[in-house]
C-alpha cells in the first residue's frame, strides 16, 4: 500500500490520461441524467403555454406554477449538497433521480384546474432537480484529471439544453395528441435510470479518503482505471481531511468565495430562468402563434443554449474559469437588452425578440457550461458538495424571483393577454440585463482555480483560513 506525502499530493492514477472506458461511463452517466432530468423541469413552459387559456390562468398563477420548481431547487440543492457531504455522493446521486422522475408523473393525475396542486408538485420536481448537479459535479470533479476537470465536469450541464430540446419537440410533436398529462407521464422515464446507474457509479475516493475508508477508496480507484488496487497510489488521510464543518462554519471560513459564488450564480440563473420560463408563452401571445408553433422556436434556443455551454467548457480549462463568465455576462446583458426593446420588429422576417433570445442562451446561459463546476472548485473537498448546495440553492433563487418579476411588473392579477406581455417584457428584461452585468462584476472578484488541483486547491484553502484566523 502506497501513500503519497505532503499537502498537495494528488490521486496519480486519477490524473493519468485517456480516460478509461468506465471513467467516461461515469462522465455519460451525469450527463444522461442531468438532460432527463431538466426535461422534467423545463416541460412546465411548455404545458403551461397550453393550460393558461382552457384554466383561465392569471399572471399570479402562472407565476406561482414556474416558480415553485424553482423553490424546490433551492431547498433541494441546500438538502442534498450536504446529504452528499454526509453520507456519501453515489446514494445522494440516485435519490435525487427518484424524487423528480415521480414526482413529475404524479403530476399528470391532478384534476382540471388544480393550479395549486401543480405548483406544490412543482415544488417536488424542483426538490429533485436542485440535488443532481450540487452531487454529480463534485463526483465527476474528483474522479478526472486536473486538466480536463472544467472540460469533464462541464459536460455534466452542457447538455441540460438538450433537455429543453426534448420538451420543445415532445410538446411540438405530440402535445396535441396525448395533451398535458402524456407529456408529463414521459417524465417518468428517468426513475428506470437508477439501475443501470448503480452499476456505473462508484463513490469518490476522496470522499472515501476523508471518511478513513482507505481500502474502498483505493479499489474505486482501481476499478475506474483498471489497476490492481495495490498499485493505486493515494494521498494520505491527513492530506485530504479539512475539519469538518456546518453552514455556520463554513459562512465563517469560506465566507468571500461563498457571497461571490451564490450572488454570481443568482444573476445569472435569474436571467436565465426568466426567459426560459416565460419565452413559450410569450412568443405565444406576441406574435399570435399556436403553443407547438412556439414549442418548435424553441428547439433552436435549446441548441444556442447547449452551443454555448459546449465553447465555454471547453474554453474554460485554457482561458481561465473567470475570464469565461466575465464575457458571458456582458454578451448576455446586450442580447437581453435586444429583446427588451425589440417589441413587434422584424429582422428578415424573424422577430428579434426571438433573436435576443436565442443569443441570450447562446451566451449568457452558455455560462453554465462552466459555472457550478467553478463555484465547486472554490471550496475544499471536505465542503464541496455543500458548499456548491450553498451557493447553487441560494442562487437558485433566482428561478423563483426570475418568472415572478415578469407577473409583478405586469400585475399579477392580469390575464395573460398580448398587451399584459408587451407592457411587462420591456422594464423586467432590462432588470435581468442589469443582472447579468453585475454576475460579470461579481465573478471579476473570483479566484482563478484554472490548472490547479483539487488537493493544491484544498491547501490554498487551508492557509488563506488560517492566515485570515491569524490575523483575527
Amino acid at each position: 500500500m502506497h501513500s503519497d506525502s505532503g499537502s498537495t499530493a494528488t490521486i496519480p492514477a486519477i490524473e493519468q490520461t485517456p480516460l478509461t472506458r468506465r471513467q467516461r461511463a461515469l462522465v455519460g452517466a451525469a450527463v444522461v441524467s442531468n438532460t432527463v432530468e431538466f426535461f422534467d423541469f423545463f416541460i412546465v413552459g411548455f404545458i403551461l403555454s397550453m393550460i393558461a387559456e382552457p384554466w383561465g390562468l392569471t399572471f399570479g398563477e402562472s407565476a406561482m406554477i414556474l416558480l415553485a420548481g424553482g423553490l424546490g431547487t433551492t431547498l433541494g440543492a441546500l438538502f442534498w449538497g450536504r446529504v452528499a457531504d454526509k453520507i456519501g455522493r453515489r446514494p445522494t446521486f440516485l435519490w435525487t433521480v427518484v424524487v423528480f422522475s415521480v414526482a413529475t408523473g404524479l403530476s399528470a393525475a391532478i384534476p382540471e384546474g388544480a393550479w395549486f396542486l401543480l405548483a406544490f408538485l412543482r415544488v417536488v420536481v424542483g426538490f429533485g432537480v436542485g440535488g443532481l448537479p450540487v452531487v454529480d459535479i463534485p463526483l465527476i470533479s474528483e474522479f478526472v484529471p486536473t486538466k480536463h476537470r472544467a472540460k469533464l465536469a462541464g459536460l455534466t450541464v452542457v447538455f441540460i439544453p438538450v433537455g429543453l430540446f426534448l420538451g420543445a419537440q415532445a410538446s411540438a410533436l405530440w402535445g396535441d395528441t396525448i395533451g398535458w398529462r402524456g407529456l408529463l407521464l414521459i417524465g417518468l422515464i428517468p426513475v428506470l435510470l437508477v439501475f443501470p446507474i448503480r452499476l456505473i457509479v462508484r463513490e469518490s475516493p476522496r470522499w472515501l479518503v476523508q471518511q478513513g475508508r482507505i481500502e474502498e477508496a483505493r479499489i474505486n480507484v482501481a476499478w475506474y482505471r483498471h489497476m490492481d488496487p495495490k498499485d493505486v497510489v493515494l494521498p494520505s488521510a491527513s492530506d485530504l481531511t479539512v475539519e469538518r464543518t456546518g453552514y455556520r462554519e463554513i459562512w465563517r471560513r469560506h465566507r468571500r468565495v461563498l457571497v461571490i459564488a451564490t450572488i454570481g450564480s443568482f444573476c445569472f440563473i435569474t436571467a436565465s430562468a426568466s426567459v426560459q420560463a416565460w419565452g413559450p408563452t410569450l412568443l405565444t401571445q406576441l406574435l399570435e402563434i399556436t403553443p407547438a408553433q412556439a414549442a418548435q422556436m424553441f428547439v433552436l434556443v435549446s441548441a444556442a443554449s447547449l452551443v454555448g455551454r459546449l465553447i465555454t467548457s471547453r474554453l474554460a480549462d485554457r482561458v481561465g474559469r473567470r475570464a469565461i463568465m466575465i464575457t458571458c455576462g456582458i454578451l448576455g446583458a446586450g442580447f437581453v437588452v435586444t429583446s427588451a426593446l425589440a417589441g413587434d420588429y422584424l429582422v428578415a422576417g424573424v422577430s428579434l425578440f426571438y433573436l435576443g433570445v436565442v443569443g441570450a442562451f447562446l451566451t449568457g446561459d452558455g455560462s453554465f457550461g462552466v459555472i457550478n463546476t467553478y463555484s465547486a472548485e472554490m471550496f475544499p473537498s471536505n465542503v464541496r458538495a455543500t458548499g456548491l448546495g450553498l451557493t447553487y440553492g441560494l442562487g437558485a433563487l433566482g428561478k423563483v424571483v426570475g418568472p415572478a418579476l415578469l407577473a409583478l411588473v405586469s400585475g399579477s392579477s392580469n390575464l395573460i393577454t398580448p398587451q399584459a406581455t408587451q407592457d411587462a417584457v420591456t422594464p423586467a428584461f432590462l432588470i435581468m440585463a442589469g443582472l447579468l452585468l453585475l454576475g460579470a462584476v461579481i465573478y471579476s472578484r473570483a479566484p482563478e482555480t484554472k490548472g490547479r488541483s483539487l488537493e493544491q486547491l484544498d491547501a490554498a484553502s487551508r492557509s488563506e483560513v488560517t492566515t485570515r484566523t491569524t490575523t483575527a
